[in-house]
């Protein structure tokens, strides 16, 4: 009985303590509690905050986003005053992590806030040109813009002044993500009451972390815009016409260029040629890319054909280092590519144009090839055959380019956004490529992915490049499809690419006597697939010559070759096995092929599958 006792009153002893703390944690719990639901007010005024200033934004409206950025500001400072009053739970164990999380989400609210009043800032002076609408009046001294061409001049001359503004973006960016980082998301459950938890979590960490690192590629761009608008010191640049009717390498054969010198923001037109003019000076016996010897049977180097490479800094290399050995034309500071969507897209906004002597031209689509009207114009201009010589028949690029730019930089101020719209989805897209001389000029465009390079990897790959090869203009007519199968056993990983094509239009009279146009003809392509290196290939199907391995740009590559009649189908197949990769978490980047349309990609992985229209390079996470 004593015992009993005893061991009655040693139980007590360890069970009050116990008590004690229970209470203390139900005490705190129910503080908490009570606390946390009167923030419940405040939390919804701030995401309905954030929801107008994101619908503003969306509306291009400075005038309400400047409005809205300030109440965020000042509501989220009223937000941290009263969360300091649960602040001091986060000293208790395991409970004490989820107000941690809290405080850190709301320190990042507060440099997110700071960094989109900064943002404001800093594109007022611009809001015009990118479509906002502000309520700035125009400072004193400052000539109120007319044109287009008078923003330009006044970003060349003004730009380099929002430095300090950007810096500022950065560093509340930087510490934002800081913040987050300091979140693990893993703690929070996938789901609570019915809404995602989890998944909401890493979508504002990776938002705020692309946000970061879009702002670091761009801040470099900003700075470099008005030395690469000629301030202070004027700048020529050489236009390359690709023709992506014929589908090349970098996007198109090479069919023309032009010059343009641009002074302090103003642009104005030089000289322009055929690129047959250039070859006919070029007289070095350079050997040819063993593609073109083996399939246009020409053994020598032409100019026209020096963008055999997929990676557009390394064929303008080439281009440029036997350019430059001819006497009589400009040395330029860099080398821009288009293909014929840009003009197009340039020509749906400020309407037809007339060029003289050449005649009128629009983005309307013509019954004759069934394609826009001016990239029909440029095929009869080219590529039709006349009797006599050919020279400076494709010199047309220089007085269209005048004659859009004309119209473009006085177009009516409501189209200026769509005309920069353009201009950076082309950029995206790959209808745009730039190539230039200064080193620090080139890096800050192969940072901006605006240089056409094949780029670094070390996951999963896959890089589609086709070349039309004496295939006649069948590209415009041609559809094409990518499906990936990717089979996983252990650590094996094997993809089977299927790659088919579509030429659903009736062939061209291709006889060149009969004097007509030649755009759709039998479709001769040679394709290559580059792939992680290291990558062991195990058959090929649908190629007409035998396949070959080889490496080039830190890839490997797969090449094949097949021949298409117009109204008919192709089909090419790849099975390969990848090296070994860290692919726990299955990435893959796929690049775009500059010059092509957008891409329908299927991608199977452990029987879940994906499906994309890729017009852009795309980095996917795979389940």
């Amino acid at each position: 009985m004593v015992k009993i006792k005893f061991m009655n009153k040693k139980l007590l002893y360890v069970l009050l303590p116990l008590l004690v703390l229970i209470l203390l944690l139900v005490a705190t719990a129910t503080y908490g509690y009570i606390v946390a639901r009167s923030l419940t007010p405040d939390i919804q005024a701030l995401q309905n905050t954030t929801a107008t200033l994101s619908t503003a934004f969306q509306a291009q409206d400075l005038i309400s986003a400047k409005q809205e950025s300030q109440t965020l500001r000042k509501e989220i400072a009223d937000l941290d005053t009263k969360y300091q009053k649960i602040n001091w739970t986060k000293a208790i164990p395991f409970i004490g992590r989820y107000p941690q999380d809290g405080q850190h989400a709301l320190n990042a609210s507060k440099f997110l806030a700071r960094s989109v009043e900064s943002l404001i800032i800093s594109i007022e002076p611009y809001a015009d040109l990118l479509g906002f609408k502000t309520n700035q009046a125009t400072p004193s001294g400052q000539p109120k813009a007319q044109s287009i061409e008078d923003r330009i001049v006044f970003i060349a001359q003004t730009l380099d002044k929002i430095s300090p503004d950007l810096e500022k973006i950065e560093l509340d960016m930087n510490e934002a993500k800081k913040e987050l980082d300091q979140i693990d998301e893993q703690r929070y459950p996938q789901t609570l009451a019915g809404k995602n938890i989890r998944s909401k979590i890493v979508a504002i960490k990776s938002a705020v972390g692309e946000s970061s690192e879009l702002l670091s590629q761009a801040k470099p761009l900003i700075k470099l815009l008005p030395d690469l608008l000629g301030n202070p010191t004027a700048k020529t640049y050489m236009i390359l016409f690709q023709n992506d009717a014929e589908l090349r390498p970098t996007g198109g054969f090479m069919t023309a260029y032009a010059f343009l010198r641009v002074t302090n923001g103003k642009i104005e037109p030089l000289s322009s040629y055929d690129i047959y003019d250039l070859d006919s000076r070029f007289n070095k016996k350079v050997p040819a890319h063993e593609a073109i010897k083996k399939y246009l049977n020409e053994t020598y180097l032409n100019l026209r054909n020096s963008n055999m490479s997929p990676d557009y800094k390394v064929s303008m290399d080439l281009f440029y280092q036997y350019y430059r050995e001819i006497p009589g034309f400009p040395k330029p500071d860099g080398i821009i590519a288009i293909d014929t969507r840009f003009p197009v897209e340039i020509l749906k906004i400020i309407g037809s144009i007339g060029v003289g002597g050449w005649g009128n031209f629009s983005a309307e689509n013509d019954p004759a090839c069934d394609c826009p009207q001016v990239v029909y114009a440029l095929e009869q201009i080219a590529d039709r055959p006349v009797a006599g010589t050919r020279v400076a028949r494709k010199a047309v690029l220089g007085p269209l380019m005048h004659s859009m730019m004309a119209n473009a930089m006085g177009s009516p101020k409501h189209t200026w956004p769509k005309l920069i719209n353009v201009f950076l989805d082309s950029i995206k897209q790959k209808h745009l490529l730039f190539y230039f001389m200064e080193d620090k000029t080139q890096l800050v465009a192969e940072d901006f992915n605006a240089a056409g390079r094949v780029q670094p990897y070390d996951f999963d790959y896959l890089y589609v490049n086709d070349a039309n090869l004496g295939g006649a203009k069948s590209d415009m007519y041609i559809t094409r499809e990518v499906d990936q199968e990717i089979e996983m056993a252990g650590n094996t990983v094997t993809k089977t690419v299927s790659l088919s094509y579509s030429n659903p239009r009736k062939g061209s009279n291709c006889n060149l006597e009969s004097g007509a146009l030649c755009l759709n003809g039998v479709y001769r392509d040679y394709v290559r697939l580059l792939v992680p290196q290291g990558s062991k290939l195990l058959s090929v199907v649908g190629s007409e010559v035998k396949e070959q391995v080889s490496e080039d740009l830190g890839k490997t590559v797969f090449e094949a070759f097949f021949t298409m009649r117009p109204e008919s189908q192709s089909k090419i197949v790849f099975k390969y096995e990848l090296p070994p990769l860290d692919l726990s978490t299955y990435k893959l980047l796929i690049q775009k092929q500059p010059g092509l349309p957008s891409i329908k990609h299927t991608i199977t992985l452990n029987g879940n599958q994906l499906t994309l229209d890729l017009d852009q390079d795309q980095e996917l996470i795979l389940n």
